[in-house]
Parts: C-alpha cells; sequence; structure tokens
C-alpha cells in the first residue's frame, strides 16, 4: 500500500465517496500498472518495449503521459523515468486491476486511492525496495524501476484477477482492410505520432516531429505490434496537477470508434468498456473481440474526430 507518510497525510483530507475496489477473488496476481513520463526531458524512454500494453494520453499542454502495463515482470532492465499518476490512471485501474507504481499525484488522486485501497506504491514505500534515482538523469526525470522491483511489489500487494484476455492470433481477414504502412495523427496540439510499419519487425516504428522515439537500451524507435487509436472526449478533471496546471480526465466508459493497425493494415473497430472492472475491449467489424498477434500493444487516446492518415 502506500507509504506510511502518504497515509498520514491523506488522513486530514476526508473521503471522496467514490467506489471501493472490489474483494480480492482466487486467481493470479495483478499486473503491474507503472507511469511513464513522455516530455522532451524524459526521452530516451527505457524499458517499454517490453511492456504487454501502453495506455498514452493526454496529461498537460500538448504532454503525453504513458501507463504501462506488466503482467509477469522480470529482470534487471530499468524502465524509466517513472512520474506521477493521474485520474485517468485510476480508470484503468478499474480495468486491470493491478499495482500502480508511481511517483506521486495531486492530493485529489492520492485521496481517491487511498479510499478506494487501490495497491501503490511510491519511491517511499516498503523503505524503497521498488524505485531508485538515475545520476545519469536530472530530477525529477530520473526515477526508475525494474522488472524484478516490480515483480516484487506485485507478488507483495497485487489483488487477484481472474479476468480472462484474448488469445494472440491474427485479425479476421474479412472485411479485407486497408493497407496501413504509414500512420500520421495528432495526439494533441504539440505532439504528432508517426509510425512507420517494417515487415522485417513485424512492428511499427514509433517517431514524432521531433524524430524516433528512442528505446534508451536499443538506440532504436519503440516498436509496438498493435497500435490501436481510440476516440475519447477529454474534459478538466476539477482541480491542478502538482505542476499547476489544470487535470485532465477521460470519459473512459462504454464505447466508441477506434483503428487498429497491425501487420501493415487498418481496422476500423470499437472499443468497448460497457463495464469498467474489466479490461477495455477491442470489438471488430463482425461484432466479436477482436484478436490480435502477440507483443507490445499502444493505445493511444485522442480526441473525437481525430483525423488519422494512414497509406
Amino acid at each position: 500500500m502506500l507509504a506510511c507518510g502518504l497515509a498520514l497525510l491523506l488522513a486530514a483530507c476526508g473521503t471522496s465517496g467514490g467506489p471501493t475496489a472490489p474483494t480480492p477473488t482466487p486467481g493470479r496476481p495483478g499486473p503491474a500498472m507503472l507511469q511513464i513520463e513522455n516530455s522532451i526531458l524524459a526521452r530516451p524512454l527505457a524499458g517499454l518495449q517490453q511492456a504487454n500494453i501502453v495506455y498514452e494520453y493526454l496529461a498537460e499542454g500538448g504532454i503525453t503521459r504513458m501507463t504501462a502495463i506488466y503482467f509477469s515482470p522480470s529482470g534487471s532492465q530499468r524502465i524509466e523515468p517513472v512520474r506521477s499518476a493521474r485520474p485517468v490512471t485510476i480508470r484503468l485501474w478499474h480495468s486491470y486491476h493491478g499495482v500502480l507504481f508511481f511517483s506521486g499525484a495531486n492530493i485529489k488522486v492520492l485521496q481517491v486511492i487511498q479510499d478506494q485501497q487501490i495497491p501503490a506504491l511510491t519511491e517511499g514505500s516498503d523503505g524503497g525496495a521498488y524505485f531508485a534515482r538515475d545520476p545519469s538523469r536530472r530530477a525529477p526525470h530520473n526515477l526508475y524501476t525494474d522488472g524484478n522491483r516490480l515483480a516484487q511489489g506485485v507478488s507483495k500487494h497485487a489483488p487477484r484477477v481472474t479476468y480472462v484476455l484474448p488469445s494472440p492470433a491474427e485479425p479476421a481477414a474479412s472485411p479485407a482492410p486497408a493497407v496501413a504502412n504509414r500512420i500520421v495523427f495528432d495526439q494533441t496540439s504539440s505532439h504528432r505520432v508517426i509510425y512507420t510499419y517494417s515487415a522485417a519487425d513485424n512492428a511499427y516504428a514509433y517517431s514524432t516531429a521531433l524524430g524516433a522515439l528512442l528505446d534508451q537500451d536499443t538506440g532504436q524507435a519503440i516498436k509496438p505490434v498493435n497500435v490501436i487509436v481510440i476516440q475519447v472526449a477529454h474534459h478538466d478533471a476539477g482541480f491542478t496537477d502538482v505542476n499547476g496546471a489544470p487535470a485532465v480526465d477521460f470519459d473512459l466508459q462504454g464505447t466508441g470508434p477506434a483503428d487498429v493497425f497491425t501487420r501493415g493494415h487498418r481496422y476500423k473497430a470499437t472499443w468497448d468498456l460497457s463495464n469498467p472492472e474489466l479490461p477495455l475491449k477491442i470489438v471488430g467489424a463482425d461484432g466479436k473481440v477482436m484478436p490480435l498477434p502477440s507483443g507490445l500493444t499502444w493505445f493511444h487516446l485522442v480526441d473525437p474526430g481525430t483525423a488519422i492518415t494512414s497509406s
């Protein structure tokens, strides 16, 4: 759970009246859910290529943030830089029921985490067992963890989950998908996303208007196998973040349009979070949950009506 000092800090804040976390049931441990920064000062990023799922969304001022999900974390490879939780982090936790790893958050976000008894680990939790500081980076962009530390936190704090994720497979060939070897869209007013498909890698190389979004360990672009762009409205959360900027939350419930890019093709689909306590589903044109190839899946949350070009 949160560090003792954080619990004392929150004790005087009252309650939010939000829903409580569901009672854990027998099953497997929930995943590690890690908050990753994506400002220019945060790059190059490290350890995201090993994630199972990444959700990327607007944080503030046109800058995006990521929630990286690891179902079976392991290894000593660094994952960085770790930053603060946001309102949408809590929504994603309710879908996957893992353990949150983050550097801090606005007091209102921390209050909800405590009120809902969400397993959450920060730099001081359990005597500093889960994080360290990278001396080659400037604070606050230098907090890191690794797979072994995540596994330790999951083993000690994760609720048990029983949901079933779709088995990896190729999407349906009918209706025939459009070719999509290059994808371009503006996720925010200052963050243009560009993907280029590599048949040799069976993956999309991630770039921005400033160049490749590099993985620190490989020196190459991060390469998701599956890229999913979901259209979902966002709104002012009603408070400011730790930097004093208006906090952003998303209407991540119900259903909405989605575009799925995999194997050099584009599929029209629907995202479905009708049950906010289960993982988000992608439903194909046939009305069935869409299977996807094994590998890193990257979700981008964009405004409704965002133009997406592919060729």
